[in-house]
């Protein structure tokens, strides 16, 4: 729906995160609405606002999963007996949605552009390590690994430090062209989730956080040109 002078779509996710196993669970809502921003011009048809909208929602619910097993939480993985470093230097990870390294990189790869997705399964951390890696046990059976550098010394997942959670997470799209829209998160603070559930439109958002993901059209696909947080 378009209206004078702007356009944009505003669309609602909401990230549940499930017990300990952080499994995510989606739900959003979608709708067009008028933003006062004199920075976007650009007004698509509704064909293609459709289109930047159903694929906003599915790759800002990937940067998310991606942000989660990649930096704030790790994929589950099995202990060493008596604790021990495992000598092939990978603990095995033990998730039944990600069976081998290929269900990882086809996440990463279906959402990032090539360099950005590049950056993430070989060297997310600056330091050239691969924080997953193929593991094969010794039946032959194919599995992942997670690099022994991203557990400490009491076996948790070096998770960075962050103050947001995505749960409640709102997103506005701002288109640039037809091949180009920025998309604007608003994040909450995580001490906050409980009453950002239940605040009105017109709760105070001064303690929120707002990061711009880049959306691109590649070869026909849409892609995030970064990985957000």
């Amino acid at each position: 729906m378009s209206k004078k002078n702007t356009a944009a779509t505003i669309a609602t996710i909401v990230v549940a995160v499930l017990a300990i196993a952080t499994t995510l669970f989606l739900l959003y809502q979608t709708s067009q609405q008028q933003i006062q921003d004199n920075q976007y011009n650009y007004v698509p048809s509704d064909e293609v606002n459709e289109e930047m909208n159903m694929n906003a929602v599915t790759l800002i619910k990937n940067n998310c999963e991606v942000f989660r097993i990649y930096l704030q939480y790790g994929l589950p993985h099995q202990a060493e007996p008596y604790n021990n470093v495992p000598e092939d230097g990978y603990y095995t990870v033990k998730r039944d949605n990600y069976k081998t390294i290929s269900d990882v990189e086809a996440l990463v790869n279906s959402t990032f552009v090539e360099k950005e997705a590049k950056r993430i399964l070989t060297n997310i951390n600056g330091d050239n390590v691969a924080v997953y890696a193929e593991e094969t046990d010794d039946d032959g059976n194919k599995g992942i690994g997670l690099d022994v550098s991203m557990v400490d010394e009491n076996g948790r997942f070096k998770a960075i430090a962050y103050d947001y959670t995505w749960s409640n997470a709102k997103f506005t799209l701002h288109p640039k062209s037809n091949t180009e829209c920025d998309i604007i998160v608003e994040l909450n603070p995580a001490e906050e989730t409980s009453s950002a559930e239940n605040a009105s439109s017109g709760s105070d958002d001064s303690n929120t956080k707002k990061v711009t993901a880049n959306m691109l059209k590649v070869n026909g696909e849409w892609r995030l040109q970064k990985l957000v947080y």
